[in-house]
């Protein structure tokens, strides 16, 4: 256990672990199907990351269920084919939307993702019925939170909310540090110390959360505008009418794909 008066110990920054060879995506079946939820304000890169997540498993031959209920910026279904979303976005809708999906989980033992909107409080309502995270894991569906943080403290209120009482804090719990929402002049290092030394930070990793560095992509423009996979941006299969990514930037996707499958190398059991 880390004690309260120091740091939290995070895994080191990794460059380019893997040389020039393509990412090592792990092929092991998962275990048992598995809820992976990103969690956090919005514009904190929780569609990112779920992109990278979904596209690696994928990529890895398992079969995973990407539900989108964003209200604002649903936009998963541009990436990825059959994505679910909730018919409105009207409170009881969402609602009675996630306890059908839920269930549809349990009974088909399928692994998915769920992308949800900055700060929704759809977990929140839903948990004053019943505990999401005790009756997926009571009927065999591992819970993966994933919140995902810049270096504003502010970031963090949605973290504090979710794991007061447990509220929604299963054991496989993963804090996504960002570096792609620090300016590029400034230390990634230095941005993040008043989160990295929050209490609200420490007391998640106290009690089994998992930090995790996610490193930026400096040409994430290029995949965004295209909308394309990172493995296609890396090859620069564009789309029809799409002008070929740059050979420099493929090379600087392709360490940044690398780099990932490093970082979460210490969580890659409660990835998809």
């Amino acid at each position: 256990m880390i004690k309260t008066t120091s740091k939290p110990s995070l895994p080191s920054m990794t460059s380019d672990p893997a040389g020039g060879d393509p990412a090592p995506f792990a092929p092991a079946v998962p275990s048992r199907p598995k809820l992976v939820v990103p969690l956090g304000r919005g514009g904190r890169g929780k569609t990112w990351w779920t992109r990278w997540a979904v596209e690696r498993a994928q990529d890895a031959g398992r079969a995973v269920v990407v539900a989108d209920a964003d209200r604002t910026n649903a936009t998963l279904s541009a990436y990825f084919a059959g994505v679910l979303t909730p018919p409105s976005a009207e409170d009881a809708e969402m609602g009675d939307w996630f306890t059908a999906f839920i269930e549809q989980l349990v009974e088909r033992e399928l692994t998915a993702t769920l992308d949800l909107g900055g700060g929704d409080l759809l977990l929140k309502r839903v948990n004053h019925e019943a505990s999401v995270v005790e009756f997926l894991e009571g009927n065999g569906v591992q819970v993966v939170a994933v919140h995902v943080l810049g270096p504003d403290r502010d970031d963090l209120a949605y973290l504090r909310d979710l794991e007061a009482n447990r509220l929604f804090a299963p054991d496989a719990t993963m804090l996504v540090l960002n570096e792609a929402l620090v300016p590029a002049e400034r230390s990634v290092q230095t941005a993040f110390e008043a989160v990295l030394d929050n209490p609200i930070f420490r007391a998640a990793v106290e009690r089994g959360a998992r930090p995790v560095w996610m490193p930026r992509l400096k040409p994430a423009h290029e995949v965004d505008e295209r909308r394309l996979t990172f493995a296609a941006a890396e090859a620069s299969r564009v789309k029809d009418g799409q002008t070929p990514i740059g050979l420099w930037n493929r090379q600087v996707i392709a360490k940044w794909r690398r780099t990932m499958e490093a970082n979460f190398a210490s969580v890659a059991d409660w990835l998809p």
